[in-house]
């Protein structure tokens, strides 16, 4: 009896031993794929992220070659970059066909890493533009200068009755505001009521902005009152005066003032270093002891605040 139950015994444990050698070899085999999987799905992650990076890049690329040539580029030919390539496209249109305005374009790249491709869209704004002034005062009028007014260099015939609508390029479209600015103005307009530019919605130099903060940015909206820059005022930046302006006393400001309305220098002695735009098409007058220097390095630090390259309106991933 001993022995038929040692025998019935070892028949049984071969088996079992059978049985769980395959479920660990099975659980081995899942652990395996599962490795295998897991591995697969972060090197697949790391190469739509490193795809993303390189579209981003993409646009960059796009942004540098808009700010050398913002009429004659149009796309970015593949570029290999680290573990992929990224190509650009640039449009004048929106993403429905639609034309943009001069001052706009749409960048969309791509970048792609082993076959997986992310792409970018944006819209960029157009630089501003120092190279587009050359003077030290642009009227849409004649320029009256007298008495001790120095202005450096002298307007000429081509300083008056200037044609802001046209602006230097009657080609492209663009109005002289947007060839240096790079916006229109209402986009200037915005860009003025953020920090840390300033905004008035009267006219300053009486109250309740009798003695105006100017710096950076700086849109002033007249109303139909004449703004005045008078006493021993100080500005620096970029001065928009969407009206009329007076100016007298021992102002001084550095950058760039753009009077939409009539211009007056009646008094004083206030020294500006920059340029002065008056875009209306009344007879500038320039009395007193007046000096207006143009200077480009203080044109360019007014610029500054608008930024160096084109500036992203709008980003979207596709």
């Amino acid at each position: 009896m001993m022995r038929t139950r040692l025998h019935e015994e070892k028949g049984v444990i071969l088996p079992l031993v059978l049985i769980l050698t395959l479920i660990l070899m099975i659980t081995g085999f899942v652990f395996v794929s599962l490795g295998v999987q897991e591995n697969s799905l972060v090197r697949k992650e790391i190469a739509k992220r490193q795809a993303f990076y390189l579209a981003e890049a993409g646009v960059e690329g796009a942004r540098v070659q808009l700010g050398q040539d913002w009429y004659g580029c149009t796309s970015i030919d593949t570029t290999p970059l680290g573990a992929g390539t990224y190509t650009a496209h640039i449009y004048t249109t929106d993403s429905n066909g639609y034309p943009l305005l001069g001052t706009k374009r749409r960048v969309t790249s791509t970048g792609t890493v082993v076959g997986i491709s992310k792409t970018v869209q944006v819209i960029v704004r157009k630089p501003p533009d120092g190279s587009e002034i050359d003077s030290a005062i642009t009227s849409g009028g004649n320029i009256n200068v007298q008495g001790s007014a120095d202005i450096d260099p002298p307007p000429t015939e081509d300083d008056e009755n200037f044609n802001f609508e046209l602006g230097n390029d009657p080609d492209d479209d663009l109005s002289l505001f947007e060839e240096i600015f790079g916006v229109t103005k209402d986009e200037m307009k915005d860009i003025a009521q953020s920090f840390p530019n300033n905004y008035y919605d009267s006219a300053i130099g009486v109250a309740p902005y009798n003695d105006p903060f100017v710096e950076n940015i700086t849109w002033v909206h007249g109303g139909g009152v004449q703004s005045q820059i008078q006493g021993n005022w100080t500005g620096s930046g970029i001065l928009i005066v969407d009206g009329d302006l007076k100016i007298t006393g021992n102002a001084f400001f550095d950058g760039i003032i753009w009077v939409t309305g009539s211009l007056e220098v009646a008094s004083g002695t206030p020294e500006i270093n920059g340029a002065i735009f008056v875009e209306s098409g009344t007879t500038v007058d320039v009395t007193g002891n007046l000096a207006l220097t143009f200077n480009v390095g203080a044109i360019d630090d007014a610029l500054s605040g608008l930024g160096a390259m084109p500036i992203v309106e709008f980003w979207e991933e596709l």
